[in-house]
């Protein structure tokens, strides 16, 4: 079933909404400067959480748990959150309005995918539960409204699905082939390209992804010896790495450079070698300088000093031993700190999440003690940090654009409520001329 996204217009000006409310309230629209009722148009209360936090799926006890940290790199626990059986991977939307969950059950065929909003405090809401192909073990969010995931078995494919936020549905838009064994998915930073590995051909595609949801082929890279797995990006869109696992000796770690149309070459030296055995999670520090490795067999977590100049990686030499063979769960960074989830209590009777704060050389130290998940297996995390406040970010997604003028313009004239009129950037208690010229200041 392809679905296809439709924007409507009159003439040259585009309907805007002038305020963001809670579902259900009736709501003005405005084209161009002129405030006209038309009722075609809704939104919800934007989601995201307004401090900086950390989700985590706990795979046998069937909830998601959120945290949020502090300057410190101090963990909070704000609550845990029924989603459906088995959760295994999870990811946040780019502008943190949204979690969608992957389950593995016992069904044959289909499995659970749900998404919950994200509130202000860093809490939960269930919004969407339904069926997806078997088996969403990876689940990734291109934009704010298309949803990629994995269909994985002998062969696999991605689906792209269009999220109605507004009616919570989820409906499939397109579908491509992604070979033999695809257990993971990884967007670009800035580009809309898909790309997807196979771990029994060893190999990673790319798609081209529209803005409708629908893809295309990009192109493809074989990786010899090794395999593909859990590709992780630097922030900075040049470089991606995998883990090798146990192919190949067990002890390898692959290397990309990216180039501007989001094509792959091997790095050189790639394969890299690996003192810890089953390279198997990876992350990337927000500066771009480092590469954290976790292992399955010794269960230690690595970092590797990343070259600037061609994506080689070397290692720095400290580690952190989470503890019995294949407790490691997942690796994130979170602006300067590390997030370590171990997740069985198993001969120490430890699990849950560790925190580290990440130095200048390579290093993490801990923080704390380990913080209890109030879950059994804790395993995937992804974490949410709130975008620098920019005059004209209206929408909270860390840029200024259409979007954000087109809520200003629906915002016109004089506040109802001087307290509560996030348009009103210059703070005299109407939006107008200042504030829209703050805002294409800010553009960009």
């Amino acid at each position: 079933m392809k679905f296809h996204t439709q924007s409507h217009n009159l003439g040259r000006w585009p309907v805007v909404c002038d305020r963001l409310r809670p579902r259900g309230q009736a709501t003005r629209c405005a084209v161009g400067f002129g405030l006209v009722i038309l009722g075609l148009c809704s939104h919800n209360a934007p989601g995201q959480s307004d401090t900086a936090a950390v989700f985590v799926a706990n795979n046998v006890s069937d909830e998601i748990t959120s945290f949020t940290i502090d300057a410190k790199g101090v963990l909070s626990f704000v609550g845990t959150y029924f989603s459906s059986d088995g959760p295994q991977s999870m990811d946040i939307s780019p502008g943190g309005r949204h979690i969608v969950v992957g389950h593995g059950t016992a069904n044959d065929e289909i499995e659970v995918v749900t998404i919950f909003q994200v509130n202000p405090d860093a809490s939960l809401s269930l919004v969407l539960s339904t069926f997806v192909p078997n088996s969403p073990l990876d689940a990734v969010w291109v934009d704010e409204n298309i949803v990629a995931i994995t269909e994985t078995g002998s062969p696999s494919s991605v689906h792209t699905y269009w999220f109605d936020s507004d009616k919570a549905a989820l409906t499939e838009v397109d579908s491509q082939s992604t070979g033999s064994f695809n257990t993971h998915l990884v967007v670009h930073p800035s580009l809309r390209l898909l790309y997807s590995q196979d771990t029994s051909q060893k190999m990673i595609r790319w798609f081209d992804v529209a803005k409708d949801g629908t893809m295309s082929v990009a192109g493809s890279i074989a990786t010899g010896k090794v395999f593909p797995i859990d590709p992780v990006i630097t922030p900075n869109g040049l470089n991606m790495y995998a883990a090798g696992g146990i192919s190949n000796g067990g002890h390898r770690v692959l290397g990309f450079q990216i180039a501007k149309d989001g094509s792959l070459t091997q790095s050189g030296g790639s394969p890299f070698f690996s003192p810890g055995q089953s390279p198997a999670y990876l992350t990337v520090s927000k500066d771009d300088a480092y590469l954290f490795v976790g292992h399955g067999t010794d269960a230690t977590v690595r970092s590797f000093a990343i070259d600037e100049r061609d994506g080689s990686i070397t290692s720095t030499g400290f580690v952190f031993d989470v503890g019995l063979q294949g407790t490691i769960g997942d690796l994130e960074v979170l602006g300067e700190y590390l997030l370590i989830t171990d997740e069985s209590t198993a001969i120490d009777g430890i699990a849950g999440l560790y925190s580290f704060q990440i130095n200048p050389n390579g290093s993490f130290t801990m923080i704390g003690s380990i913080n209890d998940t109030d879950g059994v297996r804790p395993e995937s995390i992804v974490v949410w940090d709130p975008p620098a406040n920019i005059p004209g970010d209206l929408d909270g997604d860390g840029t200024v654009g259409v979007k954000d003028l087109l809520i200003l313009l629906g915002s016109w004239g004089p506040c109802a409520d001087c307290n509560e009129c996030p348009a009103d950037i210059d703070g005299d208690c109407a939006v107008g001329v200042k504030d829209l010229l703050i805002l294409l200041g800010n553009w960009g």
